[in-house]
């Protein structure tokens, strides 16, 4: 059990833990409760039988939930990466990964959550399939999940239906192209690989309000407040990164050891045209290993000033208590190794 003392100013750090498991912590939110209470006695104002299916349905769509910020998890190590904590809240989950700075280990960290209700959703198919013996039997429409489950059908049938729709449902929701959701994560780090973090968070971030604004008004026209919730946060998700990218904008275009970036690494390696002589086969092995070498120490002195802005920046807004356990020990030794720098 994780008891860490938190800062209860920020409602985000209202939560419990409850294990560990993969060397990740997991932690409840108090709304999930809440929410989950409401639910249940909503369920049992409307059909009178007892809670039994709805309590059942609510840990489906949390064991499914859980499992997909799992693969968000496992996704992001597989890059080099680092995941500590998986937060249960009213709105889903949210997995704290840390992948490194490059679009391709974010766009891996970010397919692998909805990769895993693909495959549930496969598996269940192939079982409901076999089932019956007929393909009739899989939900292929998540608007109408139950149409084809006859009288006849059987619990079996009905929770393996259920476990489907549940899946079907939240990878639906997730892979659309709106940030901070998957989809849209994932069209940020396509776009980063082409115009750079900056402009594709830019644009993926003004997507995000866009659609936000969008699935506010849906949840109005049609009574949701769930989705109107969920479109307040996507939005000031979207808000709050594009203020962060002004502010690195407003630090200026540097990167570290202040060398301008704005060209890409590419300049390091450009020739003297000036030179009268041309460098032998040994000199260009010896100066291509000592741009490489160059390269990678950018690169990851790179990675560590934006691991760094990211703790700084949660700790300015939740609290040196809502750091974990990585994220304290990274930045004790980050703050060690700049003040041996700045002593030389």
């Amino acid at each position: 059990m994780n008891w860490r003392p938190r800062a209860l100013d920020n409602p985000m750090n209202w939560s419990f833990g409850v294990g560990r498991l993969f060397r990740i912590d997991l932690r409840v939110h108090v709304l999930f409760v809440l929410g989950a209470i409401v639910v249940l006695a909503q369920a049992w104002g409307k059909n009178g039988i007892g809670l039994g299916p709805g309590v059942v349905q609510l840990a489906l769509l949390f064991l499914i939930v859980l499992i997909h910020e799992f693969g968000h998890c496992f996704g992001c190590r597989a890059t080099g990466g680092e995941a500590s904590e998986i937060l249960m809240w009213p709105l889903g989950g949210l997995a704290y990964v840390a992948p490194p700075h490059n679009w391709r280990a974010h766009l891996v960290t970010t397919i692998a959550g909805p990769l895993v209700n693909v495959v549930f959703c496969l598996l269940t198919a192939v079982v409901l399939v076999v089932w019956t013996g007929s393909l009739a039997a899989v939900p292929w429409n998540p608007f109408n999940p139950y149409a084809a489950f006859g009288p006849g059908g059987g619990h079996v049938q009905f929770w393996l239906t259920t476990f489907y729709y549940l899946n079907l449902i939240i990878l639906l929701f997730n892979v659309l192209p709106i940030y901070p959701l998957d989809g849209g994560r994932a069209l940020q780090s396509l776009l980063w690989s082409r115009k750079g973090y900056g402009q594709s968070t830019s644009i993926a971030s003004g997507i995000g309000m866009v659609g936000a604004i969008v699935i506010g008004l849906v949840g109005l026209l049609i009574e949701q407040y769930l989705l109107l919730f969920i479109a307040v946060f996507g939005y000031m998700t979207c808000w709050q990164q594009r203020q962060q990218l002004k502010m690195m904008g407003e630090m200026g275009s540097s990167g570290p050891f202040g060398y301008d970036f704005s060209q890409g690494y590419t300049s390091l390696e450009q020739s003297n045209d000036s030179s009268p002589r041309q460098p032998g086969f040994f000199e260009r092995r010896r100066e291509q290993k000592q741009a490489q070498q160059v390269k990678r120490e950018l690169r990851e002195a790179e990675e560590r000033d934006h691991r760094l802005d990211r703790t700084l920046a949660k700790v300015r807004e939740h609290g040196l208590a809502s750091l974990t356990s990585a994220e304290r020990r990274f930045l004790e030794h980050e703050t060690r190794r700049r003040q041996t720098t700045d002593n030389r």
